[in-house]
């Protein structure tokens, strides 16, 4: 049985294949902060966000950038590291195709720091490494 962190990646890998900012603002702390990277070649896109500008960010990728506004992945890893208040998942996308259709290959590494908020655990804290160059030829 998986603890209490890994059930919350999970629930959170869940939501970013469906692109659901809403499911995803109920595991996400307000203060929480969140990273995509490497951060040099993404600009804007790279840069720290709070929690409205992540969900921002999901909002974006479901309304414009990807079919029928869904990102499918195979999980192919999670380093349950919760006693250090982190779980680390290694996930590739399979079968994800872009809104013109043209299929979508990356590969992620999800660090999801967690903690105690008002007596729940939630994500305080994310860094998401992908391919730079397979994002920027979606022209986000």
């Amino acid at each position: 049985m998986s603890n209490a962190y890994v059930q919350l990646a999970h629930g959170y890998l869940t939501a970013v294949q469906a692109l659901d900012a809403d499911v995803l603002s109920t595991l996400i702390a307000p203060t929480a902060k969140a990273q995509f990277l490497p951060s040099a070649p993404l600009g804007p896109l790279g840069e720290l966000k709070d929690k409205d500008g992540f969900l921002g960010n999901v909002r974006l990728l479901k309304e414009k950038v990807f079919k029928d506004g869904v990102l499918p992945m195979e999980v192919l890893e999670i380093t349950d590291a919760s006693a250090a208040g982190l779980v680390i998942v290694h996930t590739k996308a399979k079968d994800a195709f872009t809104a013109a259709g043209i299929p979508y290959t990356n590969e992620y590494l999800i660090m999801l720091w967690m903690d105690e908020v008002d007596g729940e655990l939630r994500i305080t804290r994310i860094q998401e490494f992908f391919d730079s160059i397979a994002v920027l030829n979606l022209g986000v």
